[in-house]
């Protein structure tokens, strides 16, 4: 039998801070998980762009 998957918010688990870069389709802001203090990079991507571009379906 499968297992359940729980969604959540990316903004529920992680705090978002600063732009680090961008291009067209996407940023990079610097991110931090709230439970254990952890930073990472976060590529946010903006697929509404994308598929007016043609470059997702």
């Amino acid at each position: 039998m499968a297992s359940t998957a729980t969604c959540t918010r990316f903004t529920d688990e992680y705090q978002l801070f600063e732009e680090l870069g961008k291009g067209a389709f996407s940023v990079v802001r610097r991110c931090m998980k709230i439970t254990t203090g952890q930073e990472y990079a976060a590529k946010i991507i903006n697929t509404k762009k994308l598929s007016a571009r043609g470059g997702y379906s």
